[in-house]
């Protein structure tokens, strides 16, 4: 245990001396501004939140309090990003066709980009983002949401909930709706093609939450995802390893979704291409 808490320790050390450089560099930039005024603004809108508006709150903002906030971006999307990705993979190890047009979109961006991976990637994979956003419906990071009644509200039907009451919003279950989702456990990337996305109602599909508390790191965390889904598949052919069932068994007493048994995947190089 102490070897432990020495090994997190000193990767904490190295990520501080990472950002302190980076912080350095960006001093005399906008970006380093308008991360501030964000910081600034989510601190001080929860805080007012818990005392109504009542209280002010004044911060000092400094290196220290900037470079906790990246860390907790980096450390609260590193395990759910990686989940994602390995239920990607494994969605794409059973369906070979739609693994091999995510690789020839892939092939085609990089041979555009001189083989360089760069922050476009976010947005100009399209058939890959459908493949990742046909995942979070399947495999939401958080199977429930919980939301606080802001204002009393009363539904057509009578039914009516108090301020301050706690609902909880069945993600995993509405994503599987077959009501909002034709053969629902079936991965299907069209699903979130430009043509049909129109077709989802709102609040059906909400892998990030919705409105003003969206996950504040959504595009951060599909940004890695899709990042290492191109470095991966440019270079390997996934399949499904042996006795590796083609349905999911879920670990119930797991707060994010993952499997029980973990998921088992073969890697088969390709053969290099130049770009």
């Amino acid at each position: 245990m102490k070897n432990m808490f020495l090994f997190i320790e000193d990767c904490s050390k190295t990520f501080e001396l990472l950002l302190e450089k980076d912080i350095s560099v960006s001093r005399q930039q906008e970006v380093r501004s308008f991360f501030t005024r964000f910081t600034m603004d989510g601190i001080g809108t929860m805080s007012n939140l818990k005392s109504d508006g009542k209280d002010k709150v004044k911060i000092d903002v400094d290196d220290s309090l900037l470079i906790a906030q990246c860390f907790i971006f980096f450390a609260a999307g590193f395990e759910t990003s990686a989940t994602t990705a390995s239920f990607l993979l494994y969605e794409l190890a059973k369906d070979q066709k739609s693994q091999e047009r995510a690789r020839q979109e892939i092939r085609d961006w990089l041979h555009k980009r001189d083989g360089r991976l760069v922050y476009e990637c976010v947005t100009e994979l399209p058939f890959l983002e459908q493949c990742m956003d046909e995942t979070l419906r399947l495999y939401p990071v958080l199977g429930v949401i919980t939301r606080e009644v802001s204002d009393s509200y009363r539904f057509a039907d009578g039914l009516s909930v108090e301020r301050g009451l706690r609902v909880h919003l069945p993600v995993f279950h509405l994503h599987r709706n077959p009501k909002y989702f034709p053969e629902p456990d079936a991965f299907r990337p069209e699903r979130f093609a430009p043509e049909n996305k129109h077709n989802i109602h709102p609040y059906t599909y909400m892998p990030f939450g919705e409105g003003p508390r969206l996950c504040i790191g959504m595009r951060f965390a599909k940004m890695q995802v899709m990042a290492g889904l191109v470095t991966i598949l440019k270079k390997y052919r996934v399949e499904l390893a042996e006795n590796m069932p083609r349905t999911i068994e879920f670990e119930p007493k797991s707060i994010v979704t993952s499997s029980k048994h973990g998921i088992k995947l073969n890697f088969t190089a390709l053969e290099e291409r130049g770009v």
